[in-house]
Formats: structure tokens, sequence, C-alpha cells
């Protein structure tokens, strides 16, 4: 046993991985790994596109430089109209060169970033889903889907041409430093002294937001992955009315992201201020040393207002530096736990050395001691060792939670001995190349994966060279070709996400012909036929015993139906304590151990007594009876369960794209639309207005007026700013000719005042924009809830849908509501800026000249216009159209285990960079269109300015004007433009996207379900529940076609046990989820006690009720909250109870932490017998009146499965339960005071076990079928 050191250790181990974002907190990955993928070509552009940035930047320096040297002769009336021509011409050759340059710069950071993030995207896809299955079960796949959608997005913003722009606006900056101390080395030391200060303001600021971003990723990381969980356990949540208490889960980690984000968006907003606004006081104070040096005659004119410029526009670059360095620190923190993962070597390596895998001999374990990872504690196996022989075929058997899929799993190495070792061939296991080990292993679980594609593709799964041939001939072996050929398209027939357009039944046997194909040396059947009806179950193993009986093949067999083992070479039984460690009590063929009379032959006697006659086994005190159980006036009954046999749609286009026409028109209601383009078609029909998303905010109107007063305050400054300088210029000028120094010191006096005053203008009114972040983040969180639950309100019609599935509503829930924020707030702050901006040049510059400012006025449309042109692309260029991206993404994460079996890694993964490439080409072709219109906007700017002057000239030659005037005009315009300009680029981009993503959040919460759990309805309801189903058809509705349910009728008495049964996909579990309202029905009536059951109110029905599906859905949390999560209320004593009656009891008391154990993501750290007694605890503990059981109990042993089952009978006598089965099994169901079998959606027979037989018909046949 581990020391006390060695458990503490290995506890705060499994802490991390379980929280594996705590330990990032405030991590930034270094800055050259960051670019580790870009190949030297790459670098090459960059360095290009760097120099091209940072040359850019110093263009306008050294333009203003010129400019500023140009005006000691410019009020000189004779030279002034050809100076003016004169920098008219330099600025239109600046313009020009300026437009070559960001074209440069803007195509290579784009490009290169575009490939980089689609480099890194891959390699955390690939590093994830080759990692271990013990490092998957640490980490829930919502978190990781997280981290590869919304970080690498923030990557992307951080490494493409806003990080050029930071080298851009740092040239500007040290450009205009370096230029205004050739002008004035004494001014430019003195604005210097500025700079410690707002350096050591921007470093601390800019580390505090960097914590706070890396807090805000990891709540949201946390949030995703319990909404991700909720929508796969969809029908779990509906069933027992846990919606809201989902909800609130995932409110609580929405509510923890916004108050990191609220705290960030401060952070960067004072960090802003702080730069701009010391910057302009400080100037401020240097107009007063401006007009000493000039009355000194230490400095000219031409020098004091190139120092200016210079230092005012290299200002406003530095001011710059923050927000794009910022996005970049945003970038790096992002990209810290995606690095983290790419670099983390795991522990088992499927890439890693070793010898090449051969099986000649035997498969040996030898002295196997073994506890999973994230439960070291408790010990599966002590001292286990087996041995399997090429070519021999054996069975494991034992009780239920033995270890039995334990050993599947180290046969396959999942995971390492924690003692001892697995010799192949006398070579140990972790010598050899993993991948051509389980190269030679086929496998079928049970609880099958299958993935989006077609039936012919997800077959290929198993072997990707197999012909049509080969892969009609394995689904004839697993008895699903007929099936097949019924479909739609046949072979080609789309599968849907994670195969949910199949019923249980047909992916089992889809998953079967997926190993028979793969032609392995070994094959691992796990239960592979728990999910058959009888007929099938029998036809199936037929076939398999055919294929492993006439072949070399080793086969590894787990099964509690001991009829299906009793060909095997040999059968190991398990027992003992699963946490004291089991081991092999017996062993031999199946007579040998019959003839012991040991623990395996006692358990096929049971099993073969509850085949028998007998009503009732052994009076075991082991058996746990509610008081007053053995009531005599109790009833008899039974309950079970069976797979999901929902034959639903199936999905033949969801690949989302929208068409760009107007077929959609012609469809009126949405039922007339094909269901393939249903989410099309309601995404066109819904527009939502700005009001709407204001009226959301409308409790926080305070933060908005306060953000939209530092946006009219930020705006007015540039203008201000523009006609402060100038004026200053003109007063120098002006006193070359008076010599008043008195007017001149007075002049300098009033406008330091007024820059000092306009840099506190400027600081408060940037902190006040902070105030938009936080209604945004409010915003968000709250549309964030509240999307979230409209989507838990829908029926399953909508989950049927395309882009429907868990990871499409992920990334609505995520991106989308992100987006939606900027409709409000932001967008509108920027609009506000612009407009005041834009109005604060005109008005200035009308009033000193007009006619230059009309001129300059004429070009500004086009300015604006290239600008608005250049951002509509960027943001087209950046919606990644990735068809079924995120389909790819979820199946393979949430099927790990497969795709790890099946050495698929390669496969998902190329199939990841397919669609990745795709969008980058696509990307790269906008990238060309952006970056010509980024230079053609600096051409315009350039251009508009030179117009101006120039014109501006032909006035002061005619004597018009002066130039004093034209500089004040044609600066407050053209600095009012700048900003216009780059905040309408900046909100159209924000704008459209919003617009998009906001059509889509309010798609789903404007959409009212046809089953609708707001809608109230009738709640008087009887003790007990009779149900009449009247000529009930239904098809559901992405297969409107095909009835599933064709004119049925059917009651169903109160208070007594019904059994339903049935081939797969017979339409069995289709009438478990019309009575639990999962669907509307397509004609007929279901009564309720006479009552009709769609005017039942749906909250107080589904009270009513119990599910326990045959795959059943676990939360991640405790033993204990899972078996309350039906009865919140529910006390200890109820607990304990319902976990008696479905016999989990004693094997949580075995575990260290008794009911506060976890279960893991999705209950992956239980076996899948715990998990189904689990369920049947939560379903049992709220008594419920009508109990729904659909192959509740077929993952269990049959000494386990006949005591639960023994326990359910006496449940529904006690509370006079009314009880519907789905059962395979046909033992299960044999004393239901109803059996109805059913076939191709009709009742064939019904009646009580012993009129089915007397019948002589279809039931006698498969119960005759189910002895042999």
């Amino acid at each position: 046993m581990m020391s006390a050191d060695q458990k503490t250790k290995v506890k705060a181990t499994l802490q991390d991985a379980e929280e594996p974002v705590s330990e990032q907190i405030g991590g930034q990955v270094p800055i050259f790994k960051l670019f580790r993928y870009r190949s030297p070509g790459e670098w090459f552009a960059v360095i290009v596109g760097s120099t091209a940035a940072f040359c850019s930047g110093g263009v306008t320096p050294l333009f203003m430089y010129l400019f500023g040297r140009m005006t000691n002769n410019a009020y000189d009336d004779e030279l002034a109209p050809q100076l003016t021509r004169n920098y008219a011409m330099l600025m239109a050759c600046v313009g020009i060169l300026s437009m070559v340059l960001v074209f440069i710069k803007t195509a290579t950071y784009q490009v290169t970033a575009t490939r980089l993030v689609g480099r890194i995207k891959c390699a955390y896809f690939s590093a994830v889903v080759n990692q271990d299955i013990s490092w998957h079960d640490g980490r829930k796949p919502g978190e990781l889907i997280s981290r590869l959608t919304g970080d690498t997005r923030v990557v992307l913003n951080g490494i493409n041409d806003r990080f050029a722009s930071w080298i851009e606006n740092l040239g500007t900056g040290l450009i205009g430093i370096t230029l205004a101390f050739i002008a004035s080395w004494e001014l430019t030391l003195l604005i210097m002294g500025s700079f410690p200060l707002i350096g050591a303001m921007v470093y601390f600021l800019s580390a505090a937001s960097a914590r706070h971003v890396s807090v805000t990723r990891k709540q949201y990381a946390r949030a995703s992955a319990i909404a991700q969980e909720v929508m796969q356990n969809i029908k779990t949540v509906q069933s027992f009315n846990r919606e809201m208490h989902e909800v609130e889960r995932f409110s609580e980690m929405v509510v923890g992201s916004r108050k990191a984000g609220i705290k960030k968006d401060f952070l960067v907003a004072m960090a802003g201020a702080s730069v701009m606004g010391v910057i302009l006081c400080v100037i401020g104070l240097a107009f007063l040393l401006a007009v000493y040096l000039v009355q000194s005659g230490r400095a000219d004119v031409g020098s004091v207002a190139a120092t200016f410029l210079t230092v005012m526009n290299g200002a406003m670059g530095l001011g710059q530096v923050f927000p794009a360095l910022m996005s970049f620190v945003e970038a790096r923190a992002a990209a810290y736990p995606i690095f983290t993962t790419i670099d983390e070597q795991p522990a088992i390596d499927l890439n890693g050395p070793g010898k090449e895998a051969t099986f000649q001999r035997c498969i040996e374990m030898r002295n196997i001691t073994f506890a999973y990872p994230t439960r070291p504690d408790q010990v599966i196996f002590r001292g286990l060792s087996v041995e399997i022989r090429k070519g021999q075929k054996v069975a494991f058997s034992g009780s239920t939670g033995c270890g039995k899929s334990t050993l599947i799993s180290l046969i396959q190495r999942f995971y390492d001995p924690t003692e001892g070792a697995v010799y192949v061939d006398g070579h140990d296991l972790r010598d050899l190349d993993l991948r051509s080990w389980r190269n030679r292993i086929g496998i079928v679980s049970q609880e099958p994966n299958l993935f989006s594609g077609s039936v012919l593709d997800n077959v290929r799964m198993g072997r990707r060279s197999a012909t049509f041939e080969e892969v009609v001939a394995a689904c004839k072996q697993a008895h699903i070709h007929d099936m097949i050929l019924t479909l739609p398209d046949g072979y080609d027939t789309n599968v849907g996400a994670l195969g949910s357009q199949l019923s249980g039944g047909q992916k089992q046997r889809l998953a079967i012909a997926r190993a028979v194909v793969r032609g392995a040396d070994i094959l691992l059947l796990d239960e592979a036929t728990s999910a058959l009806d009888r007929k099938s179950e029998v036809e199936v193993q037929r076939a398999i015993d055919d294929l492993t009986q006439n072949s070399k093949m080793t086969v590894v067999t787990i099964a509690h139906r001991m009829a299906t083992i009793a060909k095997m070479d040999c059968i190991y039984f398990l027992d003992g304590s699963r946490y004291g460690g089991s081991s092999i009590v017996e062993c031999g063929t199946y007579e040998e151990l019959i003839r012991m009379n040991g623990r395996f032959a006692s358990m096929v006697m049971m099993q073969d007594t509850a085949m028998g006659n007998l009503r009732t086994v052994v009076h075991d005190t082991s058996f746990y009876l509610y008081p007053g159980a053995l009531d005599e006036n109790a009833g008899d009954s039974v309950s079970s369960v069976d797979s999901y046999c929902s034959d639903n749609s199936w999905d033949s286009n969801s690949n989302g794209f929208y068409e760009e026409d107007d077929r959609w028109s012609q469809y009126s209601n949405v039922d007339n639309v094909p269901f393939e383009h249903r989410t099309d078609w309601e995404e066109r029909k819904t527009s939502v207005s700005m009001w709407r998303i204001m009226k959301m905010t409308t409790s926080r109107w305070w933060a908005i007026v306060l953000g939209l007063l530092g946006s009219i305050l930020t705006a007015i400054v540039f203008p201000c700013v523009g006609l402060t300088i100038s004026q200053l210029i003109n007063s120098l000028g002006n006193y070359r000719q008076t010599q008043d120094k008195k007017h001149m010191q007075k002049q300098a006096a009033l406008y330091a005042i007024l820059l000092i005053l306009l840099g506190a203008v400027y600081f408060l009114g940037a902190v006040l924009t902070g105030f938009y972040g936080y209604v945004g983040e409010y915003l968000t969180c709250e549309l964030r809830s509240l999307l979230f639950q409209r989507i838990l309100r829908q029926d399953q019609t909508f989950f049927d849908m395309p882009r429907r599935d868990p990871g499409g509503l992920t990334t609505l829930l995520s991106g989308d509501c992100e987006a939606v924020h900027q409709l409000y707030g932001p967008t509108l702050g920027s609009r506000l800026r612009s407009v005041c901006a834009l109005a604060g040049g005109i008005i200035i510059g009308i009033f000193m000249q007009w006619k230059v400012a009309l001129v300059c006025l004429a070009t500004m449309p086009l300015f604006v216009g290239s600008i608005v042109a250049q951002q509509i692309f960027f943001a087209d260029s950046e919606k990644v159209r990735e068809s079924g991206i995120d389909t790819v993404v979820n199946e393979a994460l949430g099927s790990i285990r497969t795709v790890a079996s099946f050495n698929m890694q390669n496969r998902v993964i190329k199939r990841y960079k397919r669609i990745i490439n795709i969008a980058e080409q696509t990307a790269e072709r906008r990238i060309v269109l952006i970056s010509i219109l980024t230079g053609v906007t600096e051409i315009t700017l350039m251009g508009s300015m030179a117009l101006s002057f120039w014109y501006g000239g032909t006035l002061i030659e005619k004597n018009e004007t002066h130039f004093s005037n034209v500089l004040v005009a044609a600066m407050a315009i053209t600095m009012g433009s700048t900003l216009a300009g780059a905040e309408a680029g900046s909100f159209a981009t924000k704008l459209r996207d919003a617009r998009d993503s906001s059509n889509r959040v309010f798609t789903v919460i404007d959409r009212v379900p046809a089953v609708d759990s707001y809608e109230y309805g009738k709640v008087n309801f009887e003790e007990q529940v009779g149900i009449a189903f009247h000529n009930i058809s239904f098809a559901y509705p992405a297969r409107e076609g095909a009835k599933v349910l064709n004119n049925v009728s059917l009651n169903f008495q109160a208070g007594s046990s019904n059994g339903l049964m049935g081939q797969t996909g017979c339409g069995k579990s289709t009438i478990v989820q019309i009575l639990a309202r999962f669907y509307p029905i397509s004609s007929g009536t279901v009564l309720i006690n006479g009552q009709d059951l769609s005017f039942l109110d749906l909250v107080t029905w589904r009270d009513q009720l119990s599910i326990v599906l045959q795959e059943p859905s676990l939360f991640s949390g405790t033993i204990r909250d899972n078996i309350k999560y039906s009865l919140p209320d529910a006390t200890e004593e109820e607990v304990i109870e319902a976990a008696k009656t479905a016999c989990i009891h004693d094997d949580i008391m075995e575990m260290d932490n008794g009911y506060d154990t976890e279960v893991g993501y999705r209950g992956q750290q239980l076996s899948g017998g715990q998990k189904q007694r689990v369920a049947i605890a939560r379903g049992v503990i709220r008594c419920p009146k009508l109990l729904l059981l659909d192959e509740a109990t077929s993952a269990l042993d049959s000494i386990t499965e006949m005591r639960v089952q023994r326990n359910l009978d006496l449940f529904q006598r006690r509370f006079n339960v009314t009880t519907i089965t789905i059962a395979h099994r046909l033992t299960t169901i044999r004393h239901s005071d109803q059996i109805v079998l059913l076939d191709s959606g009709k009742i064939i027979e019904r009646g009580t076990h012993e009129q089915l037989l007397a019948l002589g018909g279809e039931y006698k046949s498969r119960w005759e079928l189910s002895h042999a």
C-alpha cells in the first residue's frame, strides 16, 4: 500500500489534473515559444513586415518634422503659397510611401498569423487526442474545447496585424521622440521626464490585467464544460425538471468570469487613459518652456513646431501601444495552457519508441496490482495473473464492478499496472510500439461511440482501406445490412453527431461491424450485444461465434449473460472487494466451472432460476426491502430497461453554410421547411433591433451614461488638441513679427492650461469608457444565462436540428454571446465618439477657414469608406467557415477511448487539419484585399491633407486667407477625421459580427418549442397513473416520411407493471419518449387518467415520473449529488434507502469517500453497472407515479440484476407505481401484468406471459429462443 506521504502527493497531483487551469492563472507563454511554429520563410516575412510596420510608424513623424521646420517661413505671405504647395507634394509622396509600407505590414502579419494559429490549433488538438486516457480522466472535454475555440481566437487577435500595430505605434513613438530631440532637445527632455512614470503605470496595470484575463478564461472554460455536459444529458435534465438548477450552476461560473472581466476592462481603460493623459499634461507644461526658448533665441518657430508636432504624434503612437500590447499580453496568457498541453509528454505515449508488436503466443498478466490514477487509494486488482493464448476464446465473468472492463483497458494499454506487468509473447507491453499493438485489436464497447458522417465512413473507422464489399460483409455479419438499405441514402446516410440518428441497438451493431471489418488478431467484446433484443442478440452472437470459431482470432469477452460465453475455451471468474482488490478465483471451461459448483456455478444457477417460472428466487437477507415491502396486498411487478430506440432523423446537410439567396422566402411556416435547412430558415427570419438589446441593460443605465460621457470627452479632445497646438504655433509665428513677449507669455500660459485641462479631460473620459466593459460583461453574462435557459427549454426536435448538437450550441454560448454586447455599449460609444470627433473638427475647420474645410470634407467619405470596407472584409476573413468543426472536436474528445482503441488519432487530426487548411485558404484570399484597402486608407488620408494644403496655398496666394487659418482648419478636420475613421472601421467590424451573432442567439431565445415547459396546463393528478394511447402515429421530425408508430392503441392500467419488447428500432423507446413529452405526437391522443396529455402542465407531469435510460446520464459531482438529482430536498436516509433499492449502497460504502465520492465527467469514474444503479437510485428516490425503465439493468451481472429487479418489484408493489419496462431479456418482463410485442411500429401481440405462450406466436418463439 502507499504511504501517507505518497497518497498526499498523488492527491495533489490529481487535484491539479482535475483543475488543470488553476495553476495557470497569471502564466504567460514565452514570446519565442508562442512563435515556434513559424517556418523560416514566415520569419523572413515577419521581419519584412515588422520593418515595414516600424517605418510606416515613422513616416508621419518625419512628415510632421519637415512640416514643422517649414513653418519658419510659412508666416511670410510671399513665401507661404509656395511652401504650402511644396508641403502638399511632400504629403502626397509620404502617402504613397505609407500605402506601400502598410500593405506589406498588413499582408505579412495577417497571413503569417492565420497560418501560425492554424498550426497551434492543430498542434493542440493533436496533443490532446494523443494524450493517454488517465490524462483525459482528469479533464472535461468542454474545457479542452473552450481552449481550442475561444483561447486560440484570443491568440490570433494578439499576433495578427494588431501586433504589427504595436510595432508601428512604437515606431511612431520612437522616431517621433528622436526627431523631437533633433528639433529641440530641451523640450523633448522635459516631455520625456514623464516616460518612467508612464512605463511604471503600464507595467503594473498590464500585469494585473493579464491575471484577470487568465481568471476570465478559466472561469468560462468551466462554464463551457458544464454547458456541454448538460446538453449531452439533456433528456435526463428535462425529465427531472432540473433545467433551472443547471442554469444556476452555469450562471455561477459565468458570474465568476464576469467579475474578472470587469476588472480587466477597467485596468485597460486606466492604462490607456494614463499614457495619453500624462503626455498631454506634460506637453502643456512644455509650452511655457517653448516660449522661453524662442524668446531667448535658443530655438526658432520651426524647431518648436517640429518638436510639438513630432512629440504629439509620437505620444499618440505611444498612447496606442498599450491597447495593442494588451492584445498580445492576452494572447500570451491564453496561449499558456495551450502550450503547456502541447509540451506535456503523455505518460503512455502512442508515438513513443518501442519494438514492433507481434502476437504469436500469448498475452500474460503477471501479478497485476492496479488502481486508477484518479483514485489511487481504491485498488481494483491485487496480484492478478492471467494468460490468454493466441487463438484462444476467453471470457471474464463476475459481479458488477469487479474490474472486468478494466482488464480490457489494460490489454489496450490505456493504463499501466501499479505493480506487475502485461506481457505479449514474453515482451513487456510497455516496451512495445503501442500503435502497432492497438492495430492488432478490435473492440466493441458497452456504450458504442459513432462519429458524424456516413454509415460507410463509420464502419471504415475500423480499417480505412476496407473495400465497400468488405464493409457490406461486415454489416451482414453484424445483422445491420438490411436496416441500412432502408435508410434514405443507404450506406451514404449520415448517422448524425455521435450517431444520434440511430437507436442504441443500431449503434451497437454498427460498432460490431466496425470491429469485424478491422480483421484484427484480437477481438475485445465488452457487453457487445447488451443493447440488442434477444432475437438480434442470438443472431449477432451466432455471427460472432462463426467469425471467431472459424478463425485464428483471439477473443476476449465480457458478458453478464452466461449463455453467450458457454462456448469459450476458458472462463475466468473475478471476485473480491473491488476496493481491496479483485482476483481470479475460478477458471476453466463452462462445463468445468459448473462441475466445480463454485461461485461461477452459483451465478449460472441464479441466472437459470431467473429464467425459470419461479417468481421469487430466494429470500436472501442481503436483499434490501422497503419497510412493509412484503405486505400481502402488494401487487406484482417487474422493472427493466432498453436501448435508446428512437429512429431519429438523418441529417443530410449540416454544414452550416448560409445560402446567399431568397429560397427561404417560399416558406411561410417552419413546418414546411426541409428539416436539414430549418436552422438556417429560423436564423434568416430573426431580426434583432438595437433597442431590444438596450432594454437588457436598463438596470445599468447609469453606467451607459457614464460610458457615453467618456466617449464624448475623449472624442472632443483630439480636435481641440489640434486647435491648441496650431494656435501656439501661430502665436510663435506672430511673435517673430511683433516681438511682444508679454502677450506671447500670456498666450503660452493659456494654451498650456488648456492642454493640461485636455489631458485631464482625456484621462477622465478614457476611464469612464471602462464602464462599457462593465455593462458589456454584465450583458454577456445575462445573455449567456438566458440563452442557456432557453436552450434547456427546447424539445428534442430542436436538438436534432443541424448545428444544434452540444458542440455547436457551446460555440453559440461563447463566441456569439461575446459578440452580441458589441451592438450596445462599446459600439454605441464608438459611434458617438466618431460623430463628436468629426463634428468637432468640422466646426473648428469651418470657423477658421470654411473653404479649406469643405475641400477637406469632400475627401473624407472616401477615407472613412475605405476604412469601413477594410474592416468589413477583415470581419469576413475572421469568420472561419469551418463546416462541422465543432462536431469533429466534440466527437473526438467526447469519444476519446474509441479514438484511442482504433488508433484514429491521425485520422481525426487529418480531418481537423483539412478543415483548418480550407479556412486558411479562404482567409488568405481576403487578406490580400484587406491589405490593399488598408493601403488605400493611408493614401486617402494623406491625399486629403495634401489637397487641403494645396488649395490653402491657392487661397493664400489670392489673399483670401492666411497660413495660420489653413493650418488650424486642416489639422482640426484631419485629426477629427482620423479618429472618426478608426472608430468607424472598428464599429463596422463589430457591428457586422454582432448582428450576425445576435440573430443566431435570439433565434434560440425566441424559439417556442412545440412541447413547452413554460406553458401552463392542468395540474390535477390522481394517486395513480393510468395511460391510454388512442390511434397514435408518430414520425421523428427529421424523417417525417418514416413512421415509427403506426396507429397504435394501447392501455397501461394504473399501478400495473408493463413490458415492451421487440426488435431494435421497433418503436419501444419512442413510446417512452412520447410519455416524457420529448416530442409532440403526429396524430392520435394520449390520455392520462382520461385527460389529454398535451393539455397537462408539463412540469407537473414530469414531476410524476422517473426515467432510467440504458446509457445512464450522470453529472460531475458526488454520488450523493447524482442520486439527489431528481429530488434535491431528499434526506440522507432517503438517499441511502434509494441506494439500497438499487443495490449500490454496499459498493458506495467500500469507497474511501462513500457517498461523497466524485463520479467524474459523465460518471466516467464508475463502472457501467455502477452508473446504471446510481441512475436507478436517482429514479426511485422521488417515488414517482410512473416509472419508465429503458434497459436499466443491461450492464449488470445476473446476480446483481436479480437483486435490483427484486427490489424494483417490491418498490412497485409498495407504492403502486405504474411501470413501463423496455427489455431485451424476456425474464425481466415475464411477470409483468401486460407484455406488448411491437414490430415495425405496430402491436402484433399483447397479454400476460402465460397468455402469450398459449397464443403460440412470436413471443413464444422468442421465449424459446432465449432458453436455447
